[in-house]
């Protein structure tokens, strides 16, 4: 597989434990782009699903990352009404010179958003996708990770 890395965010931990599989999978290294909003409880959910419709950014906190050799890159976060996340699109933002001609895959985790609507947001504002999954929440580890099997077979597909 070409030189790769997963990016994730996570508000509750299960983008956390799906950005572990895909590692698992494919042996790129993880990378947590942490948000700095306060998203506890019904208020941060709902400014949450706010800001993604807006199209609006957030203050994060990065890791150092070399994206000079990168060939692909996994990115994997929340489900936040049916739309980017606000600290994904941040560093999308930041990163955008340095991220033109990568190839790009995305697992979505949701609790029930349809997925067309979550790929056509994120294809519509940055990047086509090579690789697309949701993956609900809820679903039991063996199929999450038949799931991210699956998609990381759509990433290597025709290097």
């Amino acid at each position: 597989m070409a030189k790769g890395l997963i990016v994730y965010v996570t508000r509750s931990g299960n983008c956390r434990h799906l950005a572990a599989m895909a590692a698992q999978e494919t042996g790129f290294p993880v990378h947590e782009i942490e948000d700095l909003v306060n998203r506890k409880g019904i208020f941060g959910w709902l400014y949450a699903g706010f800001q993604a419709t807006t199209g609006a950014a957030s203050p994060i906190r990065e890791p150092e990352i070399d994206l000079n050799d990168v060939e692909s890159i996994i990115l994997i976060y929340p489900v936040w009404a049916s739309s980017v996340c606000p600290p994904i699109r941040t560093w999308l933002k930041q990163h955008h010179n340095k991220l033109i001609n990568k190839q790009f895959g995305l697992i979505a985790s949701n609790l029930g958003s349809p997925g067309e609507r979550v790929q056509a947001a994120f294809e519509r504002e940055f990047f086509p996708l090579k690789a697309f999954a949701i993956i609900n929440e809820k679903e039991p580890v063996q199929t999450k990770q038949d799931l991210i099997r699956a998609f990381v077979s759509q990433m290597v597909k025709n290097e």
